[in-house]
């Protein structure tokens, strides 16, 4: 037994858990122990604590893809200031990707939901089971256009029994029933509604980070909301969905960074001929209408230059950007409008203004 044990360490050292672990852990139970335990310890003592620290303002793009099915999640970007970390919008996927980086979910300051869409709402619900499982301290704030408290209330009901489950399973002290719900904040803008769709309100200021609301015009939705972040001399600003439209680009006057959906005209135009060819009607109707609530590629980057942004990232994409091939079609004739001070985003695509200073750095969340 002693013998078969020394055999068994002396395999492991020389293969170490590469190919040759990986085979041996295939036939031998304590080895398929050690290479499964390796791997817990590895992803539950990884955290994302690091990107909280107050030294920036940062956002990551939680989620870039749009209602057209793509591996990437639906609409979602984070934005990380005074070591809390705020939500615009949570598609589809978004609340996987940050349980994927292993997110410090309890450090949730709030969620922004720019419009009502279900590719901008869809993981309202697990957000907030699972930042209340994490230990979030009170409950969660919800703000949006008004509607939100609809939406709110839609995905409490869905998740009520659950909750129930969580807290009888696990105990009140661990999961205590009174810091789960969430509560929702209508933001209403001030004055009648106009065809210039040209307004603004503060939702929080607490002396150091200012969030502003921006009217956008994604008609029938209204209102819809772009949102401002500045923090300590930063600024960042996130479009939601939106057709080109000039008061957004007022409104972002200044800021580091724009983040602005993009929707590839000349490829959903041939998506829609495609569909009509095959006979799919429905669908054809469908590519037809999105294209007049959305704004191109080539659009995003003309109101990038009219606010004097210093970073343009792209985001929310139809149709989907799978590869190379399909990213140059779906850029084509930004470089015109915009040489430089452009990217495409994908999921866990970072920017991070250090504050004071005018730095702007790009980098990718590893998986």
């Amino acid at each position: 037994m002693q013998f078969g044990r020394w055999v068994l360490i002396g395999l492991l050292s020389l293969f170490g858990m590469g190919l040759g672990g990986f085979g041996l852990a295939y036939f031998v139970p304590q080895a398929q122990d050690a290479m499964v335990d390796a791997m817990a310890r590895s992803a539950m003592t990884r955290n994302a604590d690091t990107i909280l620290k107050d030294d920036a303002l940062r956002a990551v793009v939680c989620g870039s893809s749009s209602p057209v099915p793509s591996p990437s999640a639906k609409a979602c970007i984070a934005v990380i200031a005074g070591g809390k970390f705020y939500i615009v919008d949570i598609g589809s996927g978004a609340y996987n990707n940050m349980a994927t980086w292993r997110w410090p979910l309890n450090r949730i300051g709030g969620v922004f939901l720019t419009h009502f869409h279900s590719d901008h709402i869809g993981d309202l619900g697990e957000l907030n089971m699972n930042s209340w499982s994490q230990g979030r301290a009170g409950p969660m704030d919800v703000y949006g256009p008004p509607g939100v408290e609809q939406v709110v209330k839609g995905y409490s009901t869905a998740y009520a029994l659950d909750q129930g489950y969580r807290t009888a399973h696990h105990g009140a002290a661990l999961l205590n029933g009174d810091l789960w719900p969430m509560i929702p904040h209508s933001v209403p803008l001030q004055g009648p509604a106009s065809p210039a769709f040209d307004r603004q309100a503060v939702v929080l200021n607490d002396g150091a980070l200012k969030i502003t609301a921006i009217e956008v015009h994604h008609t029938p939705v209204e209102p819809a909301y772009a949102y401002r972040f500045d923090y300590k001399g930063r600024s960042l600003v996130v479009s939601g969905d939106t057709m080109r439209h000039p008061p957004l680009a007022r409104a972002a006057q200044g800021a580091d960074v724009m983040f602005h959906e993009a929707q590839a005209q000349p490829m959903v135009r041939r998506l829609h001929d495609i569909a009509e060819e095959i006979g799919n009607h429905r669908l054809g109707q469908i590519l037809s209408d999105i294209q007049r609530y959305h704004t191109s590629p080539v659009e995003a980057a003309g109101l990038a230059n009219d606010a004097q942004v210093k970073l343009l990232v792209f985001y929310h994409y139809t149709p989907p950007v799978p590869n190379m091939i399909a990213e140059r079609v779906f850029t084509r004739g930004v470089a015109k409008v915009r040489p430089q001070g452009w990217l495409m985003s994908r999921d866990g695509t970072l920017i991070e203004l250090p504050i004071g200073g005018q730095a702007v750095h790009i980098r990718q969340i590893a998986r």
